[in-house]
């Protein structure tokens, strides 16, 4: 399992996945060494958060230019609901880890709803 927990999770920046525009190719699938990406109900990339480890790799294969660097996502996609998840119960701790995130990035759209 590559899940990544508790403090080792701020260390990782992570993409934003603007599944309006993925045409479901699955190209940033099969290169994200960590199994961090997948394919929704609908057959859109979706981030799984807590797999993300940066590699980045995922960004230069997309053919329609749908996934960024958190850093450098733009705020309309940042702000879409249920474009990445998380796979279990954060600690407290971890959902600390999480806010910050989504406050250091501007991500204001939510995870998908276990």
């Amino acid at each position: 399992m590559s899940t990544v927990t508790g403090p080792e999770l701020a260390k990782y920046q992570r993409v934003v996945v603007d599944m309006d525009t993925c045409i479901g190719c699955g190209a940033c699938i099969s290169v994200c060494p960590y199994n961090a990406l997948e394919l929704n109900e609908n057959g859109k990339a979706r981030l799984i958060w807590d797999f993300c480890k940066d590699d980045f790799e995922c960004i230069p294969v997309c053919p329609v230019n749908c996934i960024w660097k958190s850093s450098e996502a733009p705020a309309e996609s940042k702000a879409k609901n249920e474009w990445y998840r998380i796979t279990r119960q954060l600690t407290p701790e971890e959902q600390q880890i999480f806010e910050e995130w989504k406050k250091k990035y501007g991500i204001t759209g939510n995870p998908i709803s276990a």
